[in-house]
C-alpha cells in the first residue's frame, strides 16, 4: 500500500512535510539510477497537447496558460491532432505536456491510458514510441497509478513513459480537480521557466496552490518521478 501513499503529504503535527523537503519518486533504485544517467535533448520546442471536452473544459485554458510560460511552445488541441503530434513531434521535443483524461485499469494495467485520437493511448502503445524528453507531464486523472505485481513490480503508465526514454515525469496519483490542476500546472511551469529545478518548482507550486486549496486532495496528487535536479 505504500506505493499509493503521497509521502510529501504526511503531517508532522504542525505542517505537511512538503513545506520542509522536496520530493521525487521512482519505481525502484535501479530505475532511479538509470534516469540520472539519461541525457535529455538540449533543444527542441516544448510540445503542449490538450484534449478539452465538456467534462474538463479548463484544459484549453491550462494549455494556453502553459504556452505563455514556455517560449516557442507548439500547442495542439483536439484528440486526433494531439495523437498525431505526439507521434511525429514528440521525438524532437525537450518538454512534453499532455492535458487530457486518464484511465487507470486496475484489472489490466496494460490497457491503462490517456485519451488521444479515437481511443486511449495505452501502456502498450507507449512501448512503441520514442519520447526522450527532459520532462513528460500527463495532466489528467490517476496517470501515476500502478498495479503492484509479484516481486513488487509496478505496472502502469510510468513504466511505459520511462521505457519510451523520458528522463523525468510529472503525473497524478488520483482523480484531480480541473480548476486546481490548471492553476498548479500554470504555477509549476512559470517557476520552471524562471530557472528553478523541477523538484523546487513543484514544491513552490504546491505551496502556492495550498493558499487557495488547503486540502491535500487538491495539491498532493502531483508526483515527480525520475531525474528532477536538472
Amino acid at each position: 500500500m505504500l506505493h499509493y501513499l503521497p509521502f510529501h503529504a504526511l503531517f508532522d503535527g504542525n505542517d505537511y512535510i512538503v513545506s520542509s523537503f522536496t520530493f521525487s519518486y521512482a519505481p525502484s533504485a535501479g530505475i532511479y539510477t538509470l534516469c540520472q544517467q539519461r541525457t535529455a535533448k538540449p533543444s527542441g520546442p516544448p510540445l503542449i497537447l490538450g484534449v478539452p471536452d465538456e467534462r474538463a473544459p479548463l484544459i484549453k485554458q491550462e494549455v494556453e496558460s502553459i504556452a505563455m510560460r514556455l517560449p516557442q511552445a507548439q500547442v495542439v488541441l483536439g484528440a486526433e491532432p494531439a495523437d498525431k503530434a505526439l507521434r511525429t513531434e514528440g521525438v524532437r521535443s525537450r518538454l512534453i505536456h499532455i492535458a487530457t483524461h486518464g484511465h487507470f485499469r486496475q484489472d489490466n494495467p496494460m490497457f491503462s491510458g490517456i485519451r488521444l485520437g479515437s481511443s486511449y493511448l495505452s501502456l502498450y502503445d507507449l512501448y512503441q514510441l520514442r519520447l526522450e524528453a527532459e520532462l513528460v507531464t500527463l495532466s489528467g486523472c490517476a496517470t501515476g497509478l500502478n498495479v503492484v505485481a509479484a516481486g513488487d513490480e509496478l505496472l502502469g503508465l510510468i513504466r511505459g513513459l520511462l521505457y519510451a526514454g523520458a528522463q523525468s515525469l510529472l503525473l497524478t496519483m488520483w482523480d484531480v480537480n480541473d480548476r486546481s490542476t490548471a492553476k498548479f500546472m500554470s504555477s509549476f511551469y512559470a517557476k520552471l521557466g524562471r530557472g528553478q529545478t523541477k523538484h523546487l518548482a513543484l514544491q513552490a507550486a504546491a505551496a502556492e496552490l495550498r493558499e487557495h486549496y488547503p486540502h491535500p486532495y487538491y495539491w498532493a496528487p502531483f508526483l515527480l518521478i525520475g531525474k528532477t535536479l536538472a
